[in-house]
């Protein structure tokens, strides 16, 4: 999955599958359940069934998304917020790693 730089994916969940994320490309914010993150290259992002979730781009960003669980359809999502400024006024803190 590519995101340019300033883009981002909306923050939300899904009920019947889980994710992981590795970054591949650039520098993002990574929101999981109130929490933002900053991810680079390497990192690898674990999202369990019904966590909040979404990533902004800082610089062009590039990462592969496996998908695991029973049912993996496109409608198994809720978008909570689609732009980032919203996904800020809901988080807790920022935490750099």
């Amino acid at each position: 999955i590519g995101i340019e730089a300033g883009k981002n994916l909306s923050y939300q969940v899904h009920y019947r599958r889980s994710e992981v994320w590795t970054i591949l490309k650039g520098q993002g914010e990574f929101a999981l359940d109130g929490v933002i993150y900053q991810v680079k290259p390497g990192d690898v992002l674990k999202i369990p069934v019904g966590a909040k979730h979404g990533i902004k781009a800082i610089s062009d960003l590039e990462f592969i998304e496996v998908q695991a669980g029973n049912e993996l359809v496109e409608e198994d999502i809720v978008r909570l917020f689609l732009n980032w400024e919203e996904v800020y006024a809901h988080c807790r803190l920022v935490v750099n790693t």
